[in-house]
């Protein structure tokens, strides 16, 4: 799995709505890189910012701090539909999703896919506040826009529609894509195995695709569990991560 890691004196951070992650990286004895991590579950998101005040001082002298939530209603749309207009961006992401009430929304633009998505999700404006207000330097970064860049570098190396899971215990973060080209993003919040399944197999019929033409790639908390229901209906399933599996979707979005 790309991660990209290329500034060890960083802090990653992750929000599900209900816990929240994180992970830095230092040089070994060897001049390897070394990965640590933490967690703490917060019943009430009132007491986020007091959960990022104690790690800003943990923290407190690192260089970059790139942040995201898991789970989050995304669409993906071709850049030159949107041009970094939030207007278009909000007309697209209210027609593929048909939200209840206003919300606000994020735009990232994966310029190092070929293709030049631009990934469009709901923002957590209280998770945001509270890094921001501990980390001003801090940089979010689309969750699922970082797993769709090791989808489509995958995708490259194989005629199979390439798809990544990011499994935790209330949601999974889904993303696909083919021949190093973006086809799918998407998320569930719920915990369930059968509705992540529902909608890879989803996504799957509508490209015409059966089920030996899909690689499936998990990661995760839940990924033990999901790996043995995917195995059920698809021919090629895999556990990415070695002994980061749990925290691997976090280590996606460093730098």
């Amino acid at each position: 799995m790309v991660t990209g890691v290329t500034n060890l004196n960083q802090l990653l951070l992750r929000w599900d709505g209900s816990v929240v992650q994180w992970g830095s990286a230092s040089l070994g004895d060897d001049g390897q890189e070394v990965w640590s991590y933490g967690s703490r579950e917060i019943r009430n998101p009132k007491m986020l910012p007091e959960i990022v005040l104690f790690l800003q001082v943990r923290f407190k002298g690192v260089e970059k701090v790139l942040f995201t939530s898991r789970y989050s209603q995304t669409t993906m749309i071709p850049s030159v539909v949107v041009e970094r207009d939030l207007e278009a961006a909000e007309k697209w992401y209210k027609l593929h999703n048909s939200p209840s009430e206003n919300v606000s929304l994020r735009i990232q633009h994966l310029d190092s896919i070929d293709t030049h998505p631009v990934i469009v999700e709901v923002g957590d404006e209280v998770w945001e506040q509270a890094v921001t207000d501990a980390f001003p330097h801090a940089s979010r970064v689309s969750q699922q826009g970082s797993l769709l860049k090791s989808a489509v570098v995958k995708s490259r190396t194989t005629s199979k529609w390439v798809v990544f899971v990011d499994t935790g215990e209330k949601g999974a973060d889904i993303v696909a894509s083919k021949g190093g080209i973006p086809t799918y993003v998407g998320s569930t919040q719920v915990g369930l195995t059968d509705s992540m399944l529902y909608n890879i197999v989803n996504a799957m019929h509508r490209d015409g695709l059966k089920p030996e033409d899909v690689s499936v790639n998990i990661l995760g908390e839940g990924s033990e569990d999901l790996s043995i229901s995917m195995k059920r209906f698809f021919e090629q399933v895999e556990k990415i991560g070695g002994c980061d599996v749990e925290y691997a979707g976090l280590k996606a979005i460093s730098e």
